[in-house]
């Protein structure tokens, strides 16, 4: 059984090319004298065959090496030369590829290289790239071609990969030349510092709702990861991607992206999120819905006897007797004859109250969690609040600031109060519910009951 500093070991080896099996001896016998064929697969749980197979395979790569001794042994290299001999067979490797384009240039056959097709395709073409390396090489080529806008879609660790793999090289020098780049991904705790290594100018926002990875580049062309390797310091060997020239598809993935780019959070506003517990970004509310235009028209053109007939005592006066709160017999319904749901309103903005509510009461324990929170909500003096069910399905809240403190007035403060306990289940459950007041305001009571209830996704 390998330690874990071992799997990291060879994680970095497969990374730098070896395959599992050559990796693995490769680690074994860095710290190890010299071991026959049979003890060396049985080390590393393969076969004396396969032991013997990789090893001539390692033989030839200069990575082990036989001893004289009879049965013959194997020896291998401290890690530090290892990686060294990979570096400098790379490296020759790259002079070789650079050597080869030179002799072309100058050669008889110079024309080849700049030669096009005696027919360019008009229709749509769609190429499939397989491995990581080549994935990244060609979104680098095509970042260097583009000539007005880049969009960069990172979907749960693009950004590391991309980092890793010097896109972003490609990206940043595209941006100083430039070109508009922009970068819609997931960002979370582990990614955050990574979006640092992205030009200055280029800008950046968050979404939750996107899964994708790859490019988008002008008009012309679109890179769609097809299959990501789930180990984000992985090899992704089995890692492939679409290279799309459709204009059709792509003009319809940058409508896509577009409109999840209108919802997106800056990148400045999720990093408050995540490194202070703040949500800073605008609140986004809905006033009702249909034509405000024509119930404005259609409520100002009433009589004004009708607006406020005195005779029936319609008042927005607030009416006090020292600290008691007497409402008339009527209230003049402003928001309401505009169509605008104030319920809903309240609802929005307690649900931001209850994800910041969430980000304060910071804690792993999901045991803990709820006490905690009770804790808090009282803190805010917004009453003693009793939950019942894991996940909730009814919460009691006694004392009440809003409902309970005065009733016949505190309707809209109990869609608050949903509001936020919505918004701290979804914060900390990830489930969507709906919280419905089922004593509040009807009773006059000194405390609500709030039901649970679960959204069923369709």
């Amino acid at each position: 059984m390998m330690e874990s500093s071992q799997l990291g070991l060879v994680s970095r080896l497969i990374d730098s090319g070896l395959d599992a099996k050559e990796a693995a001896i490769v680690t074994a016998l860095s710290t190890r004298e010299p071991l026959k064929a049979s003890e060396i697969g049985n080390l590393v749980n393969i076969s004396r065959m396969d032991a013997y197979n990789t090893i001539k395979r390692l033989q030839e790569k200069g990575l082990v090496q036989a001893t004289v001794d009879k049965p013959m042994r194997f020896a291998g290299k401290p890690m530090g030369e290892v990686f060294e001999l990979l570096i400098s067979q790379q490296a020759q490797e790259l002079r070789r590829l650079e050597d080869h384009l030179r002799e072309l240039e100058s050669g008889p056959d110079a024309t080849f290289l700049d030669a096009q097709p005696s027919t360019i395709p008009t229709e749509a073409t769609f190429t499939v790239v397989k491995d990581r390396n080549n994935v990244h090489a060609t979104i680098q080529r095509l970042c260097a071609d583009a000539e007005q806008e880049i969009w960069l879609l990172l979907g749960k660790w693009g950004i590391l990969h991309f980092v890793r793999g010097g896109v972003i090289d490609s990206v940043n020098d595209a941006a100083q030349r430039g070109v508009n780049v922009r970068v819609l991904g997931n960002v979370d705790s582990k990614t955050l510092k990574f979006f640092d290594e992205l030009a200055e100018g280029i800008e950046i926002r968050h979404t939750d709702h996107l899964s994708m990875q790859g490019v988008i580049i002008d008009e012309d062309v679109a890179v769609q990861a097809i299959l990501v390797d789930s180990n984000p310091v992985g090899r992704g060997r089995e890692d492939s991607a679409l290279v799309i020239e459709a204009a059709e598809f792509i003009s319809a993935q940058k409508e896509l992206v577009s409109n999840n780019w209108a919802t997106a959070t800056d990148l400045h506003a999720i990093a408050k999120r995540i490194e202070e517990g703040q949500i800073v970004e605008p609140l986004h509310v809905t006033l009702g819905s249909g034509s405000f235009y024509q119930r404005l028209k259609r409520y100002l053109a009433e009589p004004i006897q009708d607006q406020h007939p005195s005779s029936v005592g319609w008042t927005n006066a607030i009416l006090r007797v020292g600290n008691d709160t007497i409402p008339g017999e009527h209230s003049l319904p402003t928001f309401e004859a505009l169509g605008i749901d104030t319920s809903e309103l309240m609802r929005a903005i307690g649900r931001r109250i209850g994800e910041e509510i969430t980000l304060e009461v910071a804690t792993d324990d999901d045991a803990q969690f709820w006490p905690d929170l009770a804790s808090r909500w009282e803190q805010l003096g917004m009453g003693k609040l009793t939950v019942k069910g894991n996940p909730p399905t009814m919460i009691r809240v006694d004392d009440s600031g809003s409902c309970g403190g005065a009733p016949k007035l505190g309707g809209p403060f109990c869609h608050l109060d949903e509001g936020i306990l919505e918004g701290i289940i979804t914060a900390r459950l990830g489930v969507e519910v709906t919280a419905v007041e089922r004593e509040c305001t009807a009773t006059g009571k000194d405390h609500c009951h709030f039901d649970i209830i679960l959204q069923q996704s369709e």
